[in-house]
């Protein structure tokens, strides 16, 4: 089993903690670490800017389909972002313990 990254944000705090938290609670997630980020991108032919939040979830490969439907059907945005990738390289402690978790 591998462990996946997933990253995804949200227009309020209180969104991030709560979709995070329930994620974690649902074992789709081991973890999730939420950042403060100012995003500029592009929305309806204009060039916008906003302060959001970035969520890192940290998964496995076996539970990370789950996690982006949960994603889906609980985001707030019309098109959320939601960016998975596999890693190579995780620890042997912090992979059992993710699996672990997510079990």
């Amino acid at each position: 089993m591998k462990c996946n990254i997933l990253i995804s944000t949200f227009s309020t705090l209180d969104e991030a903690k709560e979709i995070s938290h329930s994620a974690i609670q649902e074992k789709f997630a081991a973890c999730a670490n939420i950042l403060p980020v100012n995003s500029i991108y592009s929305w309806k032919n204009s060039v916008e800017s906003s302060n959001e939040f970035l969520v890192i979830f940290k998964t496995t490969s076996s539970n990370v389909s789950k996690l982006r439907t949960f994603l889906s059907n609980k985001h707030g945005y019309d098109v959320p972002e939601i960016i998975d990738f596999e890693v190579d390289n995780v620890n042997d402690s912090y992979l059992k313990w993710l699996i672990q978790s997510t079990s």
